[in-house]
């Protein structure tokens, strides 16, 4: 069990900086009968940990008592992929349609753990050659400031990433047409649009922090939607290196949380301080609640130096 104590310096008397958030604890734990792979734990779970942190640090309130536990397996999977174990209802919209949080992000944001003492998100990690041969794992984690190995994909980096799946970046959408699997969306679907071009549909996220930051909405990555661009001359080509990216990691990158991941959660409800204040942040949020509020009303193959994506496993409602 480790435990994380993000800070932020806010109006205070005398200067002083004070916590914006309570303590927040990450325990992380593995699926493996028989510790197959033990020899990895120990980096994993550092790993995990400043993944986590790192998130967290962008969190402007945390819940009290909050805690999330991670339970991490392996699997006969390409890459890795991750997830909230569960998700909480938080409305209806207009036509209806329940709107569900990642659970990972409902105990962030109310303090209440939806599924007890399962855990709360899981990641899974190939072991096909990708845990023993491609991830790297920095030996300071926290730090992050050793050289990546050319060959070499940044272990921090891919838990970042399944850290963004846990907390938002999910949805239970077709991810070709759009179109929904039943009478429930999660948080992101409620801002996803379908847009038709000449090349077919491609899904783009409408939410207002995004549009402002972007000049206009996100292209999602073609059929892996909870994700961020495209390759080539496809829409959202400018969006391949972003973490959220559904298209490829570089090996010898080592990849970070962008402003516009950030403005995605935030217009999904969580309450992350924005990466680059801007005048009329403040406007902007009632905004996005405003906006919030009438929605409840009314596989690539490998190249040299590369690896595809291959995660973004939905959560079960």
């Amino acid at each position: 069990m480790f435990i994380l104590k993000p800070m932020l310096c806010a109006l205070a008397v005398a200067g002083v900086c004070i916590p914006a958030q309570a303590t927040t604890r990450i325990a992380v734990s593995f699926d493996d009968p028989g510790a197959l792979y033990g020899r990895y734990y120990a980096d994993i779970e550092r790993t995990t940990v400043a993944a986590g942190a790192e998130w967290l640090s962008h969190f402007a309130l945390v819940a009290p008592g909050a805690e999330l536990s991670v339970r991490v397996g392996f699997a006969s999977i390409a890459t890795a992929n991750g997830r909230s174990a569960s998700s909480a209802f938080v409305w209806t919209d207009g036509d209806g349609v329940g709107v569900f949080e990642q659970g990972a992000a409902h105990e962030l944001r109310t303090g209440i753990d939806i599924n007890g003492e399962s855990a709360d998100i899981e990641f899974n990690l190939g072991v096909d050659g990708y845990l023993q041969d491609e991830l790297w794992f920095d030996p300071d984690p926290a730090a992050r400031l050793a050289s990546v190995p050319a060959d070499r994909t940044d272990a921090v980096s891919v838990m970042l990433h399944e850290f963004g799946h846990a907390l938002g970046f999910n949805g239970w959408r077709h991810g070709l047409s759009g179109d929904l699997a039943g009478n429930y969306q999660s948080t992101f679907d409620a801002w996803v649009r379908p847009y038709e071009t000449a090349n077919g549909t491609v899904l783009q996220f409408h939410g207002a922090a995004a549009l402002l930051h972007h000049g206009a909405p996100v292209p999602l990555t073609y059929g892996n939607y909870a994700h961020l661009g495209n390759l080539g001359s496809a829409s959202g080509a400018d969006l391949v290196p972003d973490l959220m990216n559904g298209i490829v990691f570089y090996r010898g990158t080592r990849y970070d949380i962008s402003a516009l991941d950030l403005r995605i959660l935030h217009d999904i409800g969580l309450p992350v301080t924005l990466a680059v204040p801007e005048p009329g942040t403040f406007a902007l949020w009632l905004a996005g609640l405003g906006l919030l509020a009438a929605a409840r009303r009314g596989s690539r193959r490998p190249t040299a130096g590369v690896r595809p994506r291959s995660d973004g496993a939905d959560s079960p409602l």
